[in-house]
Formats: C-alpha cells, structure tokens, sequence
C-alpha cells in the first residue's frame, strides 16, 4: 500500500525534478538488519556519481558529502519503509529544492516536530476502491458475484497486502466460486492462515503485523494482545487499564504509542479502535503467549472497569422505637 503510493505518485511528478530521483528501502520492519544510514548513503553518492574510492567511510562524512552534491539540484528522494527517525534524518538533503518523501508504519513525530516534515496518515481503502483493485487483480468474477466480493474486501479489512493476498488465492483456484473463498474466510480463526501467500514473508498478513508488534516495549505488546480480549467495537483508556492492570496514565502512553504505530486508531477523542484482522492477530497472540490465569483476570478487570455502577443493596432500618413509628402514623 504506502510503498506502491509512493512510487506511483513519484512516477506521476518526475518532470518536476529535471535533477532525477533517489529511492531506498531501508528495510525498517523487515526480519533481516535494517538498512543504516552510512549504507544509504553510499548508495545515493554511488547513484549521484561519486566513485567508489572517493565515497567517505564515516557516517558524518558521508551525509556532508551527498548534501554537498544534492546542494542546487531540483531532485526526489523517497526513503520507503523507514523505522526510527534515526533512519532518515542523515538521509535529508538539506536544500529547499529536494523534496523527500518517507514512508513508515510509524508516525516518525520527530521528522515533523524538528525537521518540519508534514505527515499524511493513510486511511483504509474505501470499499469502492478496495472492490476495483479485487477487480482489477481478480477480474471479471468480481462483478459476477459482487455481495461476495463486498464480504471479501471487507474480511480483508480492506488493506491492499490482505486483497493482493486473497486475490492470489482466488487466481490459484480458477474453477471455484468466490462465494467459497468468503466461506473459508469466515473462520476466523484460519483468516491469517489463509491470507499467507506462502514461504514470503513479504506476502504473508501475520508476518508483517508481526514486524510491527516487534518494535514495541514488552508492556506496550502486552497491551495489544489484551485489547483482543475487549468486548466491544472499540474502547477507552480505562478498559485499556483494567485489561492491562495499569495506571491509567501508563495506559494512555501505551494506546498513543499503538496509534503511533498505526496497530490501533481513534474513533473519536480518547476512543481507540483496531480493525479486524489486527483483532484476529491480537487474539491469537494472547491465546499463545499469556497464561489462562492472565487471560482470565484482564477479562475480570475489564468487566469490572466496564460495568454500570450498581445501587448498594437495599436493607430495611430497624427502627429502635417501633411503636413511637406507628404512632406517628396515627391517622386521628
């Protein structure tokens, strides 16, 4: 999704830089070492013509020299799958006429907060669109079974990795109706399962949310997982607190740290939210990584933090004078 925007959208504006375009992936999330910044570097200056023995060794030395040779040039950089703010921050060139475009599961607010970036959050796919790319990776099945295709899409909670996923799945089995592919779906507990495209992890909807989940503190993962046990279409700081038996500030830290690497989303001011998918995955990963015991007393907390506050019992008084009471009910 964010990478294909990216390059699309660099394709579309190339006249605007006469000067060319640099692109990596700095790999951010993947299972292997992210790309570091000194390696970045010795790419751009290699792609910017500087020879091989004349590339500088240290990491300083490096970003001094390709803002040296981007200095006046009208020129795009994309740095795709970015992590950290550490990441990117060597790789700006430093001159008004380079326009750098990042893309990252995470928010980076340091590049906006100290480097003035301005950052552009990408919704799901609205259904119209989420059903055209089915189409146009699916074809013509689409549009002779469109409730079908609508559950498809939405099962896929509408993310275009997930769609490509399925679509590929429905491409392999051309005979079968795609009414079947929605029924296998509907499991949800095998969804994950099936939206795996098969020995790349690239193309497999569990590993890549699992990219994610690592980056994460213990406290903040443990978190996730417990928001999958939440009853509701979407909950608060204090269900995320007696899920987690934590302080509610401690909790609030952790849901904006979850929005940050967009694993939630708010709903409305202090009401948080993650779609389908994610939910499945937050569900499996408690049911193997915390104990029934924990399971049990987060699902106690949060029903407890949840509940309507109860009325104490009604006890009638025993008045010491009963019969001053019926005296003073005496009707003459």
């Amino acid at each position: 999704g964010k990478t294909a925007l990216a390059v699309h959208w660099a394709h579309r504006v190339r006249d605007r830089f006469p000067d060319g375009q640099l692109y990596v992936n700095l790999r951010g999330y993947d299972p292997d070492q992210p790309v570091a910044p000194a390696d970045a570097l010795a790419r751009f200056l290699t792609g910017l013509g500087v020879a091989g023995p004349d590339v500088p060794l240290e990491l300083e030395d490096r970003a001094a020299r390709y803002r040296s040779e981007v200095a006046g040039r009208r020129m795009l950089v994309v740095l795709d799958n970015a992590a950290t703010v550490e990441q990117v921050r060597p790789l700006l060139p430093g001159t008004g006429k380079c326009l750098v475009a990042v893309t990252s599961r995470d928010s980076l607010a340091g590049l906006v907060a100290v480097d003035g970036a301005h950052r552009l959050d990408l919704d799901l796919l609205p259904p119209r669109d989420a059903v055209a790319l089915l189409r146009r990776l699916v074809g013509e099945r689409v549009d002779a079974e469109p409730e079908a295709a609508l559950t498809l899409v939405d099962q896929c909670a509408r993310l275009p990795l997930a769609l490509r996923v399925a679509a590929e799945l429905a491409a392999s089995r051309p005979a079968v109706p795609l009414a079947e592919l929605v029924a296998e779906l509907s499991d949800r507990q095998r969804r994950l399962e099936l939206l795996d495209a098969g020995g790349d992890p690239h193309a497999a909807v569990r590993v890549v949310f699992s990219w994610s989940i690592r980056r994460l503190s213990p406290e903040t993962a443990r978190t996730f997982r417990l928001l999958g046990l939440h009853p509701g279409p979407d909950f608060d700081p204090y269900a995320a607190a007696a899920l987690a038996d934590t302080t509610l500030e401690q909790a609030g830290r952790e849901l904006e740290q979850l929005v940050r690497a967009h694993l939630i989303h708010t709903t409305a001011p202090a009401r948080y939210a993650m779609h389908d998918l994610l939910r499945i995955y937050a569900i499996q990963l408690v049911t193997e990584e915390d104990s029934d015991t924990d399971r049990q007393a987060a699902l106690t907390g949060c029903s407890t933090a949840t509940s309507p506050p109860q009325p104490p019992p009604w006890t009638p008084s025993i008045h010491p004078k009963p019969i001053a009471v019926r005296a003073s009910l005496h009707m003459p």
